[in-house]
């Protein structure tokens, strides 16, 4: 009862951190001007990955990496089909055409990449494992994409910096709330952690499944809450450049440090589930652009909750 009760407070200090962290974030951001889809795609993105980033390099210096990589894989599941899915059903998304002829592609390329790595001893390493030159090469590619949003910060200027929904601070209080924010999210990780392998043995369920569902979909939480606070303000940049973002930074900025601090292996029923993440990713895509073009709508949201609740059910069946 005590691991459930920690487990439960983790959770709990995951999401407030991280909405703590957003806010202050976002604060800054806005006193800069920087636009809407940079905000989503970077700050945001990256602020609500905090907590998958917490648990999987925490887990990765306790070895015990299967609930890393089941929170990495299983979030970026549920982020693309069910959080997205979920908010078309309420809030059809509309999205420019460069959020997903270029951005998209990018979040499908950096999950390909990776894959890739995983796969063969590209940079040393064994079959199924992720080294360290290959972490640092995630790392790299992570830091050429995050220069490459911040270049365009020209291209579209925030419109909202009045809007009274969104809360300006100072920056202080914006250092504070990021400062604080980090801390929590770093603890609840940590309760996070060690309730999840003693519910794991507990249930007698492997800690890779426990990684890919409750932990994966907890995390996913900040990520939830920002899309549909977004989506009700049509604020679509914010919206699905915060799934995109978080997605990069998983696979790319999460993987890639992770990996500095000992090569990552990867049990190979699990690298099934990376393979269900890519397709979550093509699935998307192809969404995006059939039907009303780069509007994702009602129907197709429906489509993809029911996806990603069958894929729930057969990994909890199999």
């Amino acid at each position: 009862m005590w691991s459930l009760a920690f487990f439960i407070f983790g959770f709990v200090a995951l999401v407030k951190g991280s909405d703590f962290l957003i806010d202050g974030s976002r604060s800054i951001a806005k006193r800069f001007k920087i636009s809407d889809w940079i905000i989503g795609i970077t700050i945001v993105g990256i602020g609500t990955s905090i907590p998958e980033f917490s648990i999987t390099l925490l887990s990765a210096l306790k070895n015990e990496v299967d609930i890393g990589l089941g929170t990495i894989i299983g979030s970026n599941t549920f982020n693309a089909l069910f959080i997205l899915g979920l908010v078309a059903l309420v809030y059809p998304i509309s999205a420019k055409p460069r959020w997903i002829n270029q951005d998209l592609t990018i979040n499908i390329l950096a999950v390909i990449i990776t894959g890739i790595f995983i796969l063969f001893p590209i940079f040393g390493g064994n079959f199924f494992e992720l080294s360290s030159g290959e972490g640092r090469l995630l790392l790299i590619l992570f830091l050429m994409w995050i220069f490459r949003e911040l270049s365009k910060n020209g291209i579209d200027k925030a419109t909202d910096k009045n809007d009274p929904a969104l809360k300006i601070f100072s920056v202080l209080s914006s250092f504070l709330m990021i400062g604080g924010g980090l801390a929590g999210v770093l603890i609840g990780a940590q309760w996070v952690i060690d309730g999840a392998l003693i519910i794991a043995n507990y249930l007698g369920t492997s800690q890779a499944v426990i990684g890919l569902t409750i932990v994966g979909i907890g995390t996913s939480l900040p990520e939830i809450t920002v899309s549909l606070r977004a989506a009700r303000r049509k604020d679509f940049g914010i919206s699905l450049g915060n799934i995109i973002g978080s997605n990069i930074f998983d696979f790319l900025g999460i993987l890639g440090i992770a990996a500095l601090f000992g090569a990552i292996s990867v049990p190979k029923e699990l690298f099934i589930d990376f393979g269900v993440t890519l397709g979550a990713m093509l699935i998307l895509m192809a969404m995006i652009l059939s039907g009303k073009k780069y509007v994702l709508q009602r129907w197709q949201g429906g489509v993809m909750v029911l996806v990603y609740l069958s894929y729930l059910f057969f990994t909890f069946q199999f």
